[in-house]
């Protein structure tokens, strides 16, 4: 009777008592955190982020500032230039007399330098070639070899510098046999 006694006043409806030093208990609550921590950033990265701020319909305002943005966009300036303004030089209004004029003695002036840079520069020169080119030495060799000239002046070097093989029987019996290869 003693034992259900001391459950009825003491024990029962007041739960076990845990202190909080436990290591298993500060394990569960770091382990909580954690989750917790996950889902956050899970949520952040689904709902929030990338978005931005929703604002309401386009106001002129609105669209007064996101003009102004891109006018200061440096980015967006390099485009337009690029895009709109280089190449395209200067335009021209309607044409007049003044402007025809003026078109015709440009074209004239641009005739006379071109002209005048033919008739100095190109006229009587001929062409300019390397000396280097394969072609340009092969030539230049052929044309050595064929002048009758120079082959003569080479064979008169040549005989000076050579002197007659005396006469051995071998050089005999070749000329024999060279006559009467011949004689045949």
């Amino acid at each position: 009777k003693e034992y259900k006694k001391d459950l009825e006043n003491e024990i029962k409806g007041k739960g076990m008592d845990v202190g909080t030093d436990a290591l298993d208990i500060q394990r569960a609550k770091k382990a909580s955190e954690i989750v917790s921590q996950r889902q956050y950033k899970k949520d952040l990265e689904t709902e929030i982020k990338g978005k931005g701020m929703e604002v309401g319909p386009d106001t002129p305002e609105i669209r007064r500032a996101k003009k102004a943005s891109e006018i200061a966009s440096m980015r967006q300036y390099k485009k337009d230039l690029e895009t709109e303004i280089k190449g395209k030089g200067m335009e021209v209004g309607p044409d007049t007399p003044e402007i025809r004029r003026a078109k015709k003695a440009s074209e004239i002036a641009s005739m006379k330098e071109y002209k005048k840079d033919l008739e100095n520069e190109i006229k009587g020169k001929g062409m300019d070639v390397g000396t280097d080119a394969l072609d340009i030495q092969r030539a230049k060799k052929a044309s050595e070899i064929v002048s009758q000239k120079m082959y003569k002046d080479e064979a008169e070097k040549m005989l000076c510098n050579y002197s007659s093989v005396p006469d051995t029987p071998e050089m005999e019996r070749i000329r024999s046999t060279q006559k009467n290869i011949s004689s045949v």
